[in-house]
């Protein structure tokens, strides 16, 4: 019915598409909308298994072509990061209290006051955000801190993916023998960064249950291992190096990628400022 093939079973040859029901009923709709929102053929439970627990399967079969079982290395990114940015006012509306803050900009006197006075103000004049940025706009923001860090905040998931493609090519420099084609590195980076948003996004959800900051912060202690962990197994098994050269090349990525990424903080923080 798609595209006028003829059918010789309940999907078309050509097009690939399902035979679909010409009369639907309210039990098929419903079953169609709880199966695509939460089954997708299956690919949804099981790529995000494969994602969690078996480090670099999905891209090593994304790249030897076995691609029909899991969702596309983009989409499971795009879930992921969603969820990741979501889940923070999820956790806000339900606890009444934030448990993430990507950037808490805040201006205070030395004795705990928030009204800037002529020396606060002079200070400001001196400092280094106080040149690049202007006096004036830098206490523009000070005094609007919930504004600038909701700026930041928005801002933080577009620097996210902009920093992704900079990962990639980290990775390519450092096994361009083993996998000379830059694709091949930017599908590995979208499921290290799904994987590690998803990491992310459980422990923001675990913030709901009654517990104190303290648990909270053992909790975020106990992310990180899983996080270096997950990397390291990962770019071994897509790339099959040892684990010397592994753990020194991800060393020097690792360090590269937190330059950048402080780098792309601080630019954050500017265009905030900058379009206050």
């Amino acid at each position: 019915m798609n595209c006028g093939a003829a059918l010789s079973g309940p999907y078309c040859a050509r097009c690939g598409q399902k035979r679909p029901h010409i009369d639907l009923t309210l039990r098929e709709f419903l079953h169609d909308a709880a199966n695509q929102l939460t089954n997708w053929e299956g690919k949804v439970p099981n790529s995000l298994k494969a994602l969690f627990l078996q480090p670099g399967r999905l891209t090593l079969d994304f790249l030897a072509g076995r691609r029909a079982r899991w969702l596309p290395p983009l989409r499971l990114y795009l879930i992921c990061s969603v969820a990741f940015f979501v889940s923070d006012s999820l956790v806000e509306r339900i606890t009444h209290r934030s448990a993430r803050e990507v950037a808490k900009v805040t201006a205070t006197n030395p004795d705990g006051s928030t009204t800037l006075t002529a020396e606060g103000r002079r200070q400001i004049e001196e400092s280094l955000a106080g040149r690049i940025f202007g006096r004036e706009r830098f206490e523009r923001a000070a005094a609007n801190t919930t504004q600038l860090n909701r700026a930041i905040d928005s801002a933080y998931p577009k620097a996210m993916f902009v920093l992704l493609p900079l990962f990639a090519l980290l990775t390519n420099l450092a096994w361009r023998r083993q996998q000379p084609r830059y694709p091949a590195h930017l599908y590995l980076a979208l499921h290290l960064h799904a994987a590690w948003f998803g990491a992310l996004t459980a422990l923001t959800v675990l913030t709901i249950l009654p517990i104190s900051n303290t648990a909270v912060i053992i909790l975020g202690l106990a992310v990180v291992p899983y996080i270096v962990w997950y990397g390291l197994v990962a770019v071994r098994r897509v790339f099959d190096d040892s684990w010397v050269k592994t753990i020194a090349k991800a060393a020097a990525i690792g360090i590269a990628y937190s330059v950048s990424l402080f780098a792309v903080s601080l630019a954050m923080l500017g265009y905030a400022i900058a379009t206050m």
